[in-house]
């Protein structure tokens, strides 16, 4: 009975992918059911991923990325950053604080409450970008990209905001709507999926460029060869 039972729910999931997500690019030529189920997970956890970004829950955020990527940056550390720190950026010292050389961990641990100019507490708030002054909404899935091991994946949304003109450089409330290619680079470890790599994916204030979570060379994402899935809601609307 068990064995029909793990039959029938196989079965059921890859007609369920095949509702949602076409085949197509570069790879095998026929999907197997691994690829099938991984693209479905991936679907999953990165809907689950970007409510926790646009929530705000730096904890959140941070339970979901690299293991490797956790050994060097600190839970206070990522929300001292809002979320956008490199895993070696003492080395490039990157960051810095009002002008300042970049804060000590020990300042970071004891200031955990971000403030204004003023002194008065602010929401920590997740940067996306570089840019903070663009505020994410929403994000619709254009492809899921498996590598053939399995263990590798890129997952292309396209992502819908708001990006408000810096004050400081124009007198009033100037704000546009914005909609903008974004990556998220996900690793298999332990058989779970974890963020590999934080990239901007746009090209946003001056350009595109990958920043990388853990040391993790670029040369080896682009040797591999990936398996391609669009959602058919991508397809039908090219298709029009």
């Amino acid at each position: 009975m068990d064995m029909k039972m793990r039959a029938a729910a196989t079965c059921f999931t890859v007609v369920l992918v095949l509702q949602f997500f076409v085949f197509c690019g570069e790879g095998r030529a026929v999907p197997e059911k691994f690829y099938l189920r991984e693209v479905t997970r991936l679907a999953a956890l990165e809907k689950a991923y970007f409510q926790k970004k646009v929530e705000n829950d730096l904890k959140g955020v941070y339970s979901y990325q690299h293991p490797e990527f956790k050994k060097h940056i600190s839970m206070e550390e990522f929300q001292f950053f809002d979320g956008r720190v490199v895993y070696n950026y003492r080395d490039g010292a990157e960051h810095h604080l009002s002008g300042g050389l970049t804060p000590s961990l020990a300042f970071i641990k004891m200031n955990p409450v971000k403030k204004d100019a003023l002194g008065f507490p602010q929401q920590r708030k997740v940067r996306w970008f570089a840019n903070p002054f663009i505020t994410i909404q929403n994000y619709a899935l254009k492809r899921i990209s498996i590598s053939e091991e399995g263990n590798h994946a890129m997952v292309m949304v396209e992502l819908t905001g708001r990006e408000k003109i810096n004050p400081a450089i124009a007198r009033g409330n100037f704000e546009f709507d914005i909609k903008e290619p974004y990556i998220d680079y996900w690793e298999k470890v332990d058989g779970q999926w974890k963020i590999a790599l934080l990239a901007d994916a746009s090209s946003i204030s001056g350009g595109s460029r990958v920043r990388y979570f853990i040391p993790n060379s670029n040369a080896d994402w682009e040797k591999m060869k990936f398996i391609a899935y669009v959602p058919r809601s991508s397809v039908k609307r090219r298709k029009k």
